[in-house]
Order: C-alpha cells, then sequence, then structure tokens
C-alpha cells in the first residue's frame, strides 16, 4: 500500500479547517468519491474518500533549511525559491495512505495538497520531497487543477536536473521517477546541450508514466533513423539507489527500438 508524503509552508500560523478542504476537494474534482470520516483535532484533520485515507498533521517549526537549501538553489518553478522560502515558519505534513499504484497514489496527494494550499491564506508552498522540488502555492494549485486532469503533471512530481559537464556535452538525471514506480533517468556526457537534454529527459519519463514500464535494458531510443540513444541498466552515477535506466549515445545500428517518428 503507496504512501505518499507533501509538506505545505506557512509564513503565520493559520488553521487549516477539514470542512474548508473538502469543499475545495468536492469543488474541484467532483470525481472523487464523498469525503466520509472527517475528523478536525487542533493541530491535525483527517478524511476518508472511498479506500483512501488522508492526514494532516501541524509541525511547529520550519523544514530544516539543509534539506530546503538546495530545491531553492535549483528551483525553476520558483523564481525567488531561497528568499521566500526562509520567511516560513511552521509546516504541515500531507499524507495519503490508499490502495491506488503510485501514480494514482501521487495524484491523490497532489489535490489533497492543492486543496489544502487553497484553503490557508498564509500557505506559500510546497516542498515534494520524492522530487526534491520546492513549488510555489499558486503554480502547484494551477498544475492540479489545469494539467492533472489530462495527465501526469511531471512538473511538479519530478526533478530534471541537467547542465554542461564540458565545454560540448550535457549530463543530467532525474529524482521522482521511483515514487511513480519507475527507474529513474540519468546520463553524462550527452552531446545535446542541456535544454534538449532537459526535453528528451521529460519526454522519456512522460513516456513510461503513461505506458508502463516498456523500457528494458538495451532498448534503443530515438526521434529519427540517425538517432541511437541505448538505454543501459545501470548503478547511478548520481547517488539513487537501486538501478538507474542510463542513457549511451551511440552511432551503433540500435536493437529494439521502441521510440519511432520515421
Amino acid at each position: 500500500m503507496p504512501v505518499g508524503l507533501s509538506m505545505i509552508m506557512l509564513t503565520a500560523d493559520v488553521p487549516i479547517g477539514v470542512g474548508d478542504v473538502q469543499r475545495q476537494l468536492a469543488e474541484n474534482w467532483p470525481d472523487l468519491p464523498a469525503t466520509t470520516d472527517a475528523e478536525e483535532g487542533e493541530d491535525s484533520l483527517s478524511l476518508q474518500l472511498g479506500e483512501s485515507f488522508i492526514v494532516m498533521a501541524k509541525m511547529p517549526g520550519p523544514i530544516p533549511w539543509t534539506e530546503l537549501e538546495g530545491p531553492c538553489a535549483t528551483s525553476i518553478l520558483w523564481r525567488n525559491a531561497t528568499e521566500e522560502v526562509k520567511q516560513h515558519k511552521i509546516h504541515w505534513i500531507v499524507t495519503v495512505n490508499s490502495d491506488l499504484d503510485q501514480v494514482g497514489n501521487s495524484t491523490l496527494l497532489t489535490k489533497a495538497t492543492a486543496a489544502a494550499l487553497a484553503a490557508c491564506s498564509s500557505a506559500i508552498g510546497v516542498y515534494w520531497g520524492n522530487a526534491t522540488l520546492v513549488v510555489p502555492k499558486g503554480i502547484f494549485i494551477d498544475f492540479a487543477k489545469e494539467v492533472l486532469p489530462h495527465g501526469a503533471p511531471l512538473h511538479i512530481w519530478v526533478d530534471f536536473r541537467v547542465g554542461k559537464d564540458s565545454e560540448k556535452t550535457s549530463s543530467g538525471f532525474t529524482a521522482g521517477m521511483k515514487a511513480l514506480g519507475h527507474m529513474e533517468f540519468e546520463t553524462q556526457h550527452s552531446p545535446e546541450p542541456p535544454g534538449e537534454l532537459h526535453k528528451r529527459l521529460m519526454g522519456l519519463a512522460d513516456y513510461v508514466v503513461e505506458n508502463g514500464p516498456v523500457i528494458r535494458d538495451g532498448d534503443t531510443v530515438g526521434e529519427d533513423a540517425e538517432e541511437r540513444i541505448r538505454v543501459v541498466y545501470s548503478d547511478s552515477e548520481f547517488g539513487h539507489q537501486g538501478k538507474v535506466m542510463r542513457l549511451v549515445y551511440e552511432q551503433a545500428t540500435a536493437k529494439n527500438p521502441w521510440w519511432k517518428l520515421w
């Protein structure tokens, strides 16, 4: 049974009411089961949606800066993350316990988190720990309401970290795919510039989230007949636990191509 977790950052101790969360869920996602067994304590609330349980609990202090410093420094979605995140005083932990698969659980966690954000005037954003991402309040709510109905909102679920590793090559990796039931992607010495590598990693991540674990060890990916990128299951060079899908750029004839647009 997967358990999802997010953290909501608040600049002041404004309560999050269970009735307000219920109303946000019902208004924005009417396809969800009706909430039942709603309970509210001084520093917590809980409710049930079908077979899933949502629990929120207030923590009396901020999230440790040691956890947030890196995500704030590299955030793409939060322009002034370091300055603004440092202003939060307390945080709420949101957990979802369900019989759903990892993607379904993350979907429900996103909705519950967005509902709590909308219900709290002092909430400024979210720390999505599975991807070590910080996301500002408005953007998180927008993704939950506008993007999630059409597919996985990977921008708030997965960190796509890319950069130059030499004058002519780039490296990059994902963080957050494991929480969605898949291996992380990574590569080194890619001939693609960082922007193109970012698009490739996002495209591959979206493909496996949509279609399942269909990329096998030794398969090749490419957008035309000339492009050959082999996928190798290997240990991580970036500190990920377990095997990752490493992209190896090569010119050799590929076996088992799965992504062909020609």
